[in-house]
């Protein structure tokens, strides 16, 4: 398997179980995908460069610490389902439709705890002088976005909890991975709501991370 066909599976797919595999099952496949994927696995040793190994081993990990988490693993099948990558089964549109009635209660409630976090962080001295030392700059880069992100103790699947942008394109926006972004006035409506959630600017961020588009693809000529 090349590494775009690996970087295209979801993480089920990645450790080879169906989705409603037990904690164990999770642990277990775990277990043997690490050891398929390892330095010294004699299957896979020649088939991928170190650096390939270690996204790969990132994937895994990435797997296995969604998954073995209830509310995690919850908010990861509603993004899979959501965004069309599989057909929800019968239990999963069962307990979408029972928390189709608290949907909307349930966002404000994230919301509400992510601004009690947010207050309490932007409180730190820390967190003032990260924010001054990444958005005082004109550009902005997606690991600028993630580093700020991690220094807030803010999970990923927080931000598609609340926002509902699916977790390719928040990792596409992070890791910088311009190919693999949606359309700009798509982008720019995500951007705008990924940072009202980091409570930054958000033509700031817009502005900034468009800057370094442009500068990764300069014009022609």
């Amino acid at each position: 398997m090349d590494m775009k066909k690996f970087d295209e599976l979801n993480y089920y797919e990645i450790l080879k179980i169906p989705m409603n595999s037990s904690y164990f099952k999770i642990k277990q496949a775990y277990k043997d995908a690490l050891s398929l994927y390892d330095q010294d696995s004699v299957p896979t040793y020649s088939l991928f460069t170190r650096e390939e190994r270690d996204e790969i081993l990132k994937r895994i990990n990435d797997a296995h610490s969604t998954l073995i988490d209830d509310n995690k693993r919850a908010a990861y099948d509603r993004m899979l389902v959501d965004s069309g990558q599989v057909e929800a089964p019968i239990s999963f549109r069962t307990k979408q439709y029972q928390s189709s009635m608290r949907s909307s209660g349930s966002t404000m409630a994230d919301k509400d705890r992510l601004q009690s976090k947010m207050k309490e962080k932007f409180s730190m001295e820390s967190i003032q002088n990260l924010s001054k030392e990444l958005f005082s700059k004109e550009l902005l880069s997606g690991n600028d976005l993630k580093k700020f992100r991690k220094a807030l103790g803010i999970d990923i699947m927080e931000i598609y909890s609340i926002t509902k942008i699916s977790i390719s394109v928040l990792n596409a926006i992070e890791e910088n991975r311009f190919d693999r972004l949606p359309p700009d006035i798509y982008l720019k409506n995500f951007l705008k709501s990924y940072a009202k959630i980091l409570q930054l600017d958000p033509q700031k961020v817009v502005d900034g991370y468009f800057k370094t588009i442009c500068l990764s693809h300069p014009a022609d000529g």
